[in-house]
């Protein structure tokens, strides 16, 4: 799996560009305990993964997203480590409100990379 992650949007480069795309994915957490936290956890649901960035305009159920941090070790009953989570973080934190577990959206305006 090979997923930018960390990156802000300020700093995106459009090298290796290809296109703008949305994949499907399902609340499993939200993170919204301090001022500075603003994190929407996500499971990736559609398969193969895709390489991609952030771009300025990425939004993730129409809400604006400033990065995509580190995903957080989780690991499937079997004890094999998870790698279909995602951690998006908002640009608002008021937006945490519009999220909750289970909820499938859509990640939108994302840039797929070769």
């Amino acid at each position: 799996m090979a997923i930018s992650r960390s990156i802000n949007v300020e700093d995106l480069s459009v090298e290796n560009m290809e296109l703008l795309a949305a994949i499907e994915v399902e609340v499993e957490l939200v993170i919204q305990h301090s001022r500075n936290l603003r994190n929407i956890v996500v499971k990736h649901l559609e398969l193969p993964f895709l390489n991609f960035r952030v771009t300025p305009d990425s939004t993730i159920g129409g809400c604006p997203i400033e990065a995509l941090d580190i995903p957080p070790r989780a690991s499937h009953p079997n004890g094999e480590p998870s790698y279909d989570l995602l951690n998006f973080r908002l640009k608002t934190k008021l937006d945490c409100s519009n999220f909750h577990p289970g909820q499938k959206v859509l990640v939108e305006k994302l840039l797929l990379l070769e």
